[in-house]
């Protein structure tokens, strides 16, 4: 909690720099890379309120990059049935 109470609320040139772009081309997980993706979880309520917090990506998208989102109803691993609870994922990609 300390280090995170510590931080600075970054400026926008600071998300922009600390973003790493998905390569357009990039296949599989981005669990084992430097690729930045944001990921949220939960009821449908949290997300259409924490997703406000992530509009400043919406501002990378140009010429050179798109912005990513993906948003799907989560399933049980084990019966495979809808959970009610959502991801988000935002990221960045290259264009081809």
């Amino acid at each position: 909690m300390e280090w995170l109470e510590a931080l600075d609320r970054p400026s926008s040139a600071e998300l922009r720099q600390a973003v790493m772009e998905k390569p357009s081309d990039f296949s599989g997980s981005t669990f084992p890379t430097d690729i930045s993706t944001i990921r949220l979880t939960g009821d449908a309520h949290f997300l259409e309120t924490i997703a406000g917090l992530f509009t400043w990506i919406v501002d990378m998208e140009d010429y050179s990059r798109r912005v990513e989102i993906n948003l799907k109803e989560t399933e049980d691993r084990a019966t495979g049935e809808s959970t009610g609870n959502y991801a988000l994922y935002l990221n960045v990609t290259e264009r081809s």
